[in-house]
Parts: C-alpha cells; sequence; structure tokens
C-alpha cells in the first residue's frame, strides 16, 4: 500500500478529509516540513493491532 504524502499545511488545511482518508478507506499519511517527515498517521486498527502485538514489559505505561 502507497502511503500519501502531506505537509503540515496540508494537514492545516484539510485535516477532515485526511482523516477521513485515513479512517474510511484506510490509507496511511505521512507528515511532511520541510520535506522531512514528522509522523506518520495510520487507521487506529493499525495502531491498536500493533499495540497488542507487543509484550507487556515493552508497552509505555504512563506513571499514575
Amino acid at each position: 500500500m502507497e502511503t500519501k504524502t502531506y505537509t503540515t499545511i496540508d494537514l492545516r488545511k484539510g485535516m477532515g478529509e485526511i482523516l477521513d482518508r485515513t479512517r474510511i478507506a484506510g490509507e496511511a499519511a505521512a507528515i511532511t516540513r520541510k520535506g522531512k517527515t514528522l509522523a506518520y498517521l495510520v487507521p487506529a486498527e493499525w495502531f491498536e493491532q500493533m499495540i497488542a502485538q507487543q509484550p507487556a514489559g515493552d508497552r509505555h505505561q504512563d506513571a499514575a
């Protein structure tokens, strides 16, 4: 699957559309600034599956 690339300006102007494409169409998105990738936006299901597959000791836990 091809990852679509958006600049931070694209994200600001079209956040709703980009989120819909990620959620509904299952498309991953790379967010860039000045040609460097800052983050990836992926469907929640992808992220949840990745977290579920990690050993319990590798998961980040917030201090209570």
